[in-house]
């Protein structure tokens, strides 16, 4: 139990950077520095396009790493975190307490969350694989990481719209930022202290070359796994990025992405409850094809009237639903993907892998992120003005409700091409204990 309780602090410390970054960072670019939306939307996307490099080779590093008594994902997660808590206090502050130069500050601080963020993420995400392989207990760990990160993100959309108050003023943003710098170091050095190592690579299968980050990724699960999760993240965040745009500006109160959020949390609790007894009925594949498709067509409802309030709860209580069963699949499928590769080439690449998992995240957020400040340039949008004109209205729905839709739909058909069905999982895990065993 006190493993479990930690494995959930350090999955807890890991929200708040990605979450608020997400939802928040634009609109306070935009309403209390004063930047361009389209400025703005060009630093989300250089960033991504550095880290689609980056990444991949930070996984490498952390798994050529030499493990200590403390385990060989434990320290780089603790350190990781020390560096990043800092690094996000600097992304909101520093520009805000600059007299000129804004525009480059943000540059720098982001840029460098880009740099810092992957060595706790990727940390943080290999510790899965490597504490068991007993996929019952792989499957009660990615129920309780994806609620942990559900429950998560939900007292964020919760308390930041409160704590925020008028998104064109500095205070609300500050009292945010330190709360969030404090739950992110706190949670995430106290969880990695209390969690175990168990599964060390094989003699002889822990030398993978950076040329073989290519075939790792060109293994077919891996490969799928990844383009699906990538377009399904990018109309995630293109939806995040614009929520307190759509509340602000379309539904004309902030705070009610309070009550949205206590509605999403309602309806994801059965989601984690039933997802372990739905993955042995149907398997990770089409219970994950099914949680895509239900996320992105339960916004759809939406359409039939904007404003309706009635309407709005009730499509994101099912798309709540949907995500509370998305967030389990999607680590119990990398676990799966990193024994895969183990079988087929021969050599364990947890943080490799890992590194996808926040390469596809952190992708997300950019193209997302992005995607959203283009529309509203051309739309006409103006942080300083208190109406914004009607095509701004539209954009915002477009961003918040079709895009998001798209996207979702895309991936679940995406994946369907996935090979590791049930059946094929249940051989690979005689294999993998077989070779254990060996």
């Amino acid at each position: 139990m006190k493993e479990k309780i930690s494995f959930a602090l350090a999955n807890l410390g890991n929200i708040p950077i990605q979450t608020i970054l997400g939802s928040y960072l634009l609109i306070f670019y935009t309403n209390v520095i004063g930047l361009n939306p389209a400025a703005c939307a060009t630093l989300f996307l250089i960033a991504r396009v550095m880290d689609a490099l980056k990444d991949p080779f930070m996984g490498f590093l952390i798994d050529r790493l030499p493990t200590t008594k403390h385990g060989h994902f434990r320290p780089t997660l603790i350190v990781g975190t020390a560096l990043c808590s800092l690094n996000f206090l600097l992304i909101w502050f520093a520009p805000l307490m600059a007299t000129s130069g804004k525009l480059a500050i943000a540059y720098v601080t982001y840029l460098m969350i880009g740099v810092l963020f992957p060595v706790m993420d990727i940390s943080l995400n290999s510790m899965l694989p490597v504490m068991t392989l007993d996929m019952e207990e792989r499957s009660a760990l990615s129920a309780q990481k994806g609620f942990v990160y559900t429950l998560g993100s939900f007292l964020v959309n919760l308390s930041a719209p409160v704590i925020i108050g008028n998104v064109s003023e500095k205070e609300g943003y500050i009292t945010l930022v330190l709360i969030a710098a404090a739950v992110i170091a706190g949670c995430s050095i106290a969880g990695a202290l209390g969690l175990k190592e168990r599964v060390q690579a094989q003699p002889g299968k822990d030398s993978y070359q950076i040329k073989d980050l290519f075939r790792i990724l060109g293994q077919k699960p891996v490969a799928i796994t990844f383009s699906a999760a990538l377009i399904y993240m990018i109309g995630k965040y293109v939806m995040n990025t614009t929520l307190a745009y759509f509340f602000t500006y379309v539904i004309g109160n902030l705070k009610l992405m309070s009550v949205v959020s206590v509605v999403q949390l309602c309806a994801l609790l059965p989601a984690t409850l039933l997802v372990g007894a739905l993955i042995r009925k149907i398997g990770r594949k089409k219970a994950y094809m099914l949680s895509l498709t239900l996320i992105g067509t339960a916004p759809l409802l939406r359409l039939i009237d904007v404003t309706s309030i009635p309407i709005l709860l009730a499509a994101m209580a099912i798309a709540g639903f949907a995500d509370g069963l998305c967030m389990p699949l999607t680590y119990g499928i990398q676990a799966d993907n990193t024994d895969y590769v183990e079988l087929e080439l021969g050599y364990r690449a947890d943080a490799a892998i890992a590194a996808l998992s926040g390469f596809i995240t952190k992708c997300g957020m950019g193209v997302g992120g992005a995607i959203p400040g283009y529309i509203l340039e051309a739309a006409g949008f103006r942080g300083e003005a208190q109406t914004q004109p009607p095509q701004v209205r539209t954009a915002l729905i477009v961003c918040t409700i079709a895009v998001p839709a798209v996207m979702c739909v895309a991936g679940a058909l995406l994946f369907g091409a996935y090979p590791l069905t049930k059946e094929r999982l249940a051989e690979q895990v005689e294999r993998v204990n077989a070779a254990k065993k060996g």
